[in-house]
């Protein structure tokens, strides 16, 4: 590559909105689909040209998020830690006081697999777009097998054009492949299954299979699929192994779990401690999932806290990525407004984002809505994190909603997936890596992020 891409022309604009039909049929080819409410099988919103970014940026991201898969590793086994600040969300927040009861009585001492996805935007600092992070995505970092056939898209659609050599690989389907298959190696039976534990009704299963059918045709591992209701009713523990129908459990990746509305039923917490008090590899572990909080996100922007985790040019690395978080409760100054974080979030409800101990995307309040929410919280205060909202130049873009070309500005969110692998005994972890991303791109006046929600669509990097 000779010379970066810094904008994108009208031509490649008027061009794009003449490529629906190869862009949709793309989709249906390669399986960038979901089922829609009235169960038909219907495209991914989907980017009809690339977001052109910087390759500092993209690097940056790309080489922060080992030393995240690092920094969580070490804060999920920490967790003295982890009761100490997670003490006051315990008492207020039932998700969060549910997931502590599943921890083992006696942890068990097997291999953690942490599988994540490092969501950042982009935030202008001087000459240079920063990567400020917005979350890391463990059960809700979806969309990897889907993510790297938008990559192979946008090859399609601007082969032969000097577009073309610009557009950033995406691999994020082969590192989630090893990720997994490698959790099923150390685990030592290859008879033994990965079972994907997925929500009733899942709408998003075609980016699942994509993994499962790649796992058994090209990693010759066997897989299964169940709800957490169904794990927790018939999953059964014979001798330290997890068993569900006539097949042992090696790993268990979790694509349901990070919301209170996926335990509707006593069996789905049941579902997590029978994995727990097992031999099968959680993906994630429930004290990775505690770990992966907004309020252990918030106190380790604090140095003393990240400094008992990861010091030097790491941990430098990482504050750089930070945002400024606030307890409801705390007394803050922002913008010559000076009081209790709630009362100076509300002043400046542009500013803020409120957030409740979860990941993934649609509990968030903003704006107006923000303000109403703080207005209703009580006691409950702990149970929520205010951060910081990014806010980014908006760009043009052009996407495939529905069939239908949309053409406007926009404002994107960049994640690269992660994987980290430890073993017992071992110094080093075996896995440490990000491969492959998601471009996550939104209309301006949209709020929220999630592509199954239809806030946002798939996009491709150029750079």
């Amino acid at each position: 590559m000779t010379c970066a891409v810094t904008a994108l022309t009208d031509s490649d604009y008027e061009r794009a909105q003449g490529l629906a039909q190869e862009a949709n049929e793309f989709a249906l080819s390669f399986g960038m689909v979901r089922y829609s409410g009235e169960g038909r099988v219907v495209h991914l919103p989907i980017s009809m040209v690339p977001c052109v970014s910087e390759a500092s940026f993209v690097q940056e991201v790309q080489e922060l998020t080992p030393l995240y898969n690092r920094l969580y590793y070490r804060v999920s086994t920490d967790l003295e830690f982890l009761e100490e600040r997670l003490a006051a969300a315990r008492r207020v927040d039932p998700f969060i006081a549910n997931l502590f009861d599943c921890l083992a009585p006696t942890p068990i001492e097997k291999p953690l697999l942490y599988m994540n996805r490092n969501d950042c935007m982009p935030l202008r600092e001087g000459d240079r777009l920063q990567p400020k992070q917005v979350e890391m995505n463990l059960i809700a970092s979806a969309l990897g097998v889907v993510a790297s056939n938008v990559y192979r898209m946008h090859r399609y659609l601007y082969h032969g054009t000097p577009l073309q050599q610009h557009l950033v690989e995406n691999d994020a389907a082969d590192g989630l492949l090893d990720g997994l298959a490698a959790g099923h190696q150390v685990f030592g039976d290859s008879r033994a299954a990965v079972l994907f534990v997925v929500p009733p009704g899942e709408v998003n299963v075609f980016d699942q299979r994509g993994l499962e059918c790649r796992l058994v045709l090209e990693k010759d591992v066997p897989v299964s699929r169940a709800t957490l209701a169904e794990l927790g009713s018939e999953g059964k523990l014979r001798e330290g192994d997890l068993w569900f129908g006539d097949r042992k459990i090696a790993v268990a990746y979790f694509r349901a779990g990070y919301s209170p509305v996926h335990y509707d039923e006593a069996a789905c917490w049941q579902a997590r401690r029978l994995i727990e008090n097992s031999s099968a590899i959680s993906v994630p572990s429930v004290a990775t999932q505690l770990a992966n909080t907004k309020k252990i996100q918030q106190v380790l922007t604090d140095p003393a806290d990240l400094h008992r985790f990861v010091t030097g040019e790491g941990a430098a690395r990482l504050q750089r990525s930070f945002v400024r978080f606030a307890r409801i409760s705390d007394e803050i100054e922002w913008k010559g407004t000076r009081g209790r974080a709630g009362q100076v979030a509300a002043r400046h409800s542009g500013d803020w984002v409120l957030k409740p101990h979860r990941e993934g995307g649609g509990n968030n309040f903003f704006g107006d809505g923000l303000v109403r929410k703080l207005g209703e919280i009580g006691d409950e205060h702990e149970a929520f994190i205010l951060m910081e909202r990014i806010h980014q130049r908006p760009f043009r873009s052009v996407r495939l909603i529905d069939n239908r070309v949309h053409d406007g500005l926009c404002v994107t969110e960049l994640g690269y997936f992660g994987v980290y692998l430890h073993v017992p005994g071992e110094d080093q972890p075996r896995l440490n890596y990000a491969r492959g991303y998601l471009q996550r791109t939104k209309d301006v006046a949209n709020d929220e992020g999630l592509v199954l929600g239809g806030f946002s669509f798939l996009d491709a990097v150029a750079v």
